[in-house]
């Protein structure tokens, strides 16, 4: 199994990524791949704010985030590589409060996650290698 989280968006060739991966995989292997879910709408609110603004959105800016990919074109792309979509999902508010409130992290970044999950603002594909 390969993981990897909130990688792919920076790479510059997300598909020869996919496919070296895939190479690397073993026949029935899995990959599960974690990246900004552009499909949000806490996204699409962000990205139109910037741009009325005169503002270009900053998780598009080039200089990080080289990709962003909403649900359908994360999808394809794995499909069109030959993978089998085991799951697909999004970060909801499935995380309980009491376990976030135990995390050891600041409260703003604690709120930051809930806001997170409560817009569906990460996505995750899991696929398998025939």
């Amino acid at each position: 199994m390969i993981h990897i989280s909130h990688v792919i968006e920076l790479v510059l060739d997300p598909r020869g990524y996919i496919q070296q991966l895939k190479r690397v995989l073993k026949p029935d292997g899995y990959l599960a791949i974690g990246t900004p879910n552009m499909s949000s709408n806490l996204y699409r609110m962000h990205r139109w704010t910037k741009l009325l603004r005169l503002q270009l959105p900053d998780v598009i800016d080039g200089l990080e985030h080289t990709f962003i990919f909403p649900k359908r074109l994360l999808a394809d792309l794995c499909l069109e590589e030959g993978l089998a979509i085991e799951d697909r999902y999004t970060h909801v508010l499935r995380e309980k409060i009491g376990n976030l409130l135990r995390y050891k992290t600041p409260l703003k970044k604690k709120l930051n996650r809930l806001v997170q999950n409560f817009f569906q603002v990460n996505q995750w594909i899991v696929c398998r290698k025939n």
